[in-house]
Order: structure tokens, then C-alpha cells, then sequence
């Protein structure tokens, strides 16, 4: 019977396996909190007499076309309220830009 060669993992791939891991693990936790968040309070938009509650991630991105830019440090704290302060800071950073920093956070998360 031949003998089959034990691979030694090389430190540096090793390292950034875990690190990848680490990255994913790290997402799955920020989407459970944005997609599926317990015992927090949802968002409420008033729009008139109507009030719209949202309660996930996934439904904000749904009504986005709701909100004006004056909204987006709102949405942030919200966001952050969550669990997930660096959306929230891309927004404050970039306020004009948040409709879109919350369709690529959705997209990124909603495969976990």
C-alpha cells in the first residue's frame, strides 16, 4: 500500500481560512440581527396620517422609496440600534448615498 503524503497547511493560508471564517461568521451574526432581530423595536415611518412599521432589514429595503435623505440619520441610528454600526457609519459618512449603502448591506447579508 503506498503511503499517503501528509499536507502541512502553509501558516499564511491557515491564517486566511480563519480569517475568511471569522468574516463569515461575523455576517451571519449582523444578518440575524438586521433580517431577524428579537426583542427590538421596529422603525416607524410617518408619512401623514399613515404609519408605516418596519421591522427588518428586508422590509426597509422594500419601502426605501419612502424615505428622503433627511431620513438617513435616523435610518442609521436605527440600523445601529440593530446591531450593525458599520452601515450605520457609511450612512452618516455618506447620508445622499443611503438608499443605495442599504440594498449592497441587504445584498451581502441575505445569503446568510
Amino acid at each position: 500500500m503506498a503511503q499517503k503524503k501528509k499536507r502541512k497547511w502553509d501558516p499564511v493560508k491557515r491564517k486566511w481560512a480563519e480569517e475568511v471564517e471569522l468574516e463569515d461568521v461575523k455576517k451571519a451574526e449582523i444578518a440575524s440581527y438586521l433580517l431577524r432581530p428579537a426583542g427590538k423595536n421596529p422603525y416607524y415611518l410617518l408619512r401623514g396620517t399613515d404609519c408605516i412599521v418596519i421591522n427588518n432589514l428586508a422590509e426597509l429595503k422594500e419601502k426605501l422609496d419612502l424615505f428622503e435623505e433627511k431620513e438617513a440619520e435616523w435610518v442609521a441610528a436605527w440600523i445601529e440600534y440593530l446591531g450593525d454600526k458599520e452601515t450605520a457609519d457609511k450612512i452618516r459618512a455618506s447620508p445622499s448615498n443611503f438608499k443605495s449603502i442599504i440594498i449592497e448591506r441587504y445584498k451581502e447579508l441575505s445569503a446568510f
